[in-house]
């Protein structure tokens, strides 16, 4: 027995899901995909280490390192709403814009290096400065989680000393 009606069914079915009846793979979503923005009580951080203070040529370039440890109770994911970023915090401190190579934003040197930091992972930021001016620099920075806010100010700076 032919239901003819059936058969259609069967067509347009096989239309909307691909037409070949195999699954289609669906991306998985992570925890920091679907997870809401953590609270920023929920967001610490505590210095570890850094590059020494750089001491470079006018023209010639240094690139800096700073490792935070994630002390919250919340990850960081890059690319996300709790992503870490550091943040240039020297309102006036001497530093010239110019010497910004490539950041993301003028007050944003740089983003965690880390796909994912758990709370009590170490994040790495990476950035580079050029020398444009004969002179001393300090870079005062702190992590920020980009759709929360600032974390606690630790008092971290670099010195960049330009010849």
């Amino acid at each position: 027995m032919v239901f003819v009606g059936a058969i259609g069914i069967v067509v347009v079915l096989l239309g909307l899901c691909g037409g070949n009846g195999a699954t289609r793979a669906q991306p998985t979503p992570t925890a920091t995909q679907t997870a809401p923005l953590p609270k920023l009580a929920d967001l610490d951080s505590a210095w570890v280490s850094q590059t020494p203070s750089a001491q470079i040529a006018v023209g010639a370039e240094a690139t800096i390192t700073f490792r935070f440890r994630n002390t919250g109770r919340a990850a960081w994911a890059r690319g996300t709403g709790s992503e870490a970023s550091l943040a240039f915090v020297g309102g006036d401190t001497k530093f010239d814009p110019k010497m910004a190579v490539n950041w993301p934003l003028p007050s944003r040197p740089a983003v965690q290096g880390e796909e994912v930091v758990a709370p009590n992972e170490i994040a790495t930021f990476t950035f580079k400065v050029k020398g444009v001016a004969a002179g001393t620099y300090r870079i005062d920075v702190r992590p920020v989680v980009v759709a929360v806010g600032p974390l606690r100010d630790q008092g971290v700076y670099i010195e960049v000393a330009v010849r």
